[in-house]
């Protein structure tokens, strides 16, 4: 089967905070794919170098993003371009291609002007080339920098193409535990969630997050087995979805908060999912 074309519209489900703070759930259209990423039309605005959660309903695989950048405004909305962290094969039905041959390009950073010969394709290549710069890391800055093209020359070797790096957090969430049992992938993001338990709501902050369920700590210990209804993302105000939820594992940390596991379950009657999303 041949590759489809990078230009390829996929109905996605995107997931993260928006520029002002604010946690949105938005049903999507990507513009363009890569293996590497992809270009996304969205109505919510994004910060740029901010991470995001993108789903495949069809496919119910799910992967973690970083915004390299914004490629331009739609009549629609805003159109982003995405590096996925760590790419998954089973994101998409059919084979992606690479959309062609990488470039080699010599770019400046806008704040040292280090020098660097660099190759890039796919989705980071696209926002280049809209762009005509490029955020990556900077050695001599020790930051993530600006890059735009320049005359001087550079003497040393083409580097590989730009890497987006993981944050610690998702990181960590992407090593195998040894009490893993989880059912759906889960992926690091902050954002707020909001728990019913026993006639009263608490506003918490989650760790990483599943089609299945989501991870949170706080002071007030949840034991496990506990029921509640449970709402992520969460906005004040906001038309929220609580689904039934239980505690699946309850663990001390040495600060004296707790941390929690919270799997989805589905009732007779209600929304929710059709087993525990287990994790330890």
């Amino acid at each position: 089967m041949a590759p489809p074309p990078a230009k390829v519209e996929f109905s996605v489900e995107v997931i993260g905070s928006d520029v002002y703070g604010q946690q949105f759930f938005e049903s999507a259209q990507t513009l363009t794919v890569y293996p590497n990423g992809a270009s996304i039309l969205l109505a919510n605005k994004l910060a740029p170098e901010s991470e995001v959660i993108v789903r495949n309903p069809e496919t119910n695989v799910e992967t973690l993003a970083s915004v390299i950048g914004h490629l331009r405004k739609d009549d629609s909305g805003q159109v982003y371009a995405l590096a996925f962290l760590k790419p998954p094969r089973e994101l998409w039905r059919a084979p992606i291609a690479d959309g062609g041959q990488a470039k080699t390009l010599t770019l400046e950073c806008s704040a040292c002007h280090s020098i660097s010969t660099v190759s890039l394709s796919g989705i980071e290549l696209e926002m280049f080339e809209t762009a005509r710069e490029l955020a990556r890391a900077c050695e001599k800055c020790k930051s993530s920098r600006m890059w735009r093209p320049t005359t001087r020359e550079h003497s040393g070797p083409p580097q590989k193409p730009v890497e987006i790096q993981q944050a610690p957090a998702a990181a960590a969430a992407n090593e195998p535990a040894k009490e893993e049992r989880r059912k759906t992938r889960r992926m690091a993001m902050k954002a707020s969630a909001c728990i019913r338990y026993a006639g009263v709501e608490a506003v918490v902050t989650c760790e990483d997050v599943s089609k299945g369920g989501f991870r949170f700590v706080s002071r007030k210990e949840f034991p496990e087995g506990t029921r509640l209804d449970g709402s992520v993302p969460y906005t004040p105000f906001g038309n929220n979805i609580f689904l039934p939820a239980c505690i699946v594992y309850c663990r001390k940390l040495p600060d004296g908060q707790f941390r929690h596991g919270v799997a989805y379950i589905k009732t007779s009657g209600s929304i929710g999912w059709d087993s525990l999303d287990i994790i330890r």
